[in-house]
């Protein structure tokens, strides 16, 4: 009897074992857009493809998301440029695919510096105002312009949505503002009288979207990751993640990662 329940004890614990836990999908919360639904296509398609079950995880900014990178919290994360550079030296990061955006989408992905009109720059404790902890157009590409330029800063926090923190220097409650081109764009197109009260102080160059990354473990093989994001079978949901996202829009598919896109910025 002991012997015959030490066999089935064994069988169970064997069939627990050989069961992988399910694969964490990630990214991060933004207002603007539902994440989780724009994850779900995919997960069910990486749950065919790789033969385990996935969840979906929505982190509340990017920094987190680069922390539960670095930390083997999540297992394939759909990254912004600052996620990525902030879990990238992480000894198990992969990244395993980006979205082939139209050039259009490329070069209209910049982060601009905004300013109330009559704001004297030399003024200290000027209040600075950015989008989201690790936005890339709203927080990242503005740092070294204004590290260099020697301002005095107040942190006037985070604004949460881009068109916020343009927002907050209309309304008063910030002098400078760090933000993505395109609500600027628009209120200049749409409202050139209130835009007429701001001033553009600085604008990057195109920045590419962060690409999608995979933490290589003993239950999970990135090379297999990477196969599957990148199938032809992975298409439509390729093209349903990229609706959740403002910079990767008009994206139909995954493909293999171009590691000279993001050499410069990994230096």
């Amino acid at each position: 009897m002991r012997a015959l329940l030490a066999g089935l004890l064994a069988l169970v614990a064997t069939g627990a074992a050989g069961e992988p836990r399910p694969l964490a999908f990630a990214t991060y919360h933004y207002a603007r857009y539902d994440r989780a639904m724009a994850l779900t296509p995919m997960a069910e398609h990486l749950s065919h493809a790789l033969g385990r079950k996935v969840t979906v995880q929505v982190l509340e900014s990017p920094d987190a998301l680069a922390a539960a990178i670095r930390e083997g919290k999540v297992d394939v994360a759909v990254t912004n440029l600052s996620a990525y550079l902030g879990s990238a030296q992480a000894p198990a990061t992969r990244p395993v695919a980006m979205f082939d955006v139209p050039p259009a989408t490329l070069d209209a992905y910049r982060g601009v510096l905004l300013a109330r009109v009559g704001v004297d720059l030399k003024t200290p404790g000027l209040r600075y105002v950015r989008v989201i902890p690790g936005s890339t157009s709203g927080a990242l590409v503005q740092a070294p312009w204004v590290k260099t330029r020697g301002l005095s800063l107040t942190d006037a926090g985070f604004a949460g949505t881009h068109d916020g923190a343009m927002n907050r220097l209309l309304d008063g409650s910030a002098d400078i503002a760090a933000l993505a081109e395109e609500p600027w764009r628009t209120l200049k197109a749409q409202k050139p009288a209130e835009a007429a009260k701001l001033v553009e102080l600085w604008r990057s160059d195109p920045i590419p979207p962060g690409p999608v990354v995979c933490v290589q473990s003993a239950q999970v093989a990135c090379d297999a990751v990477a196969a599957a994001l990148t199938a032809s079978a992975a298409a439509s949901p390729a093209e349903a993640l990229s609706q959740g996202w403002s910079e990767t829009a008009g994206a139909t598919r995954l493909i293999p990662v171009d590691p000279a896109i993001y050499a410069a910025f990994l230096r």
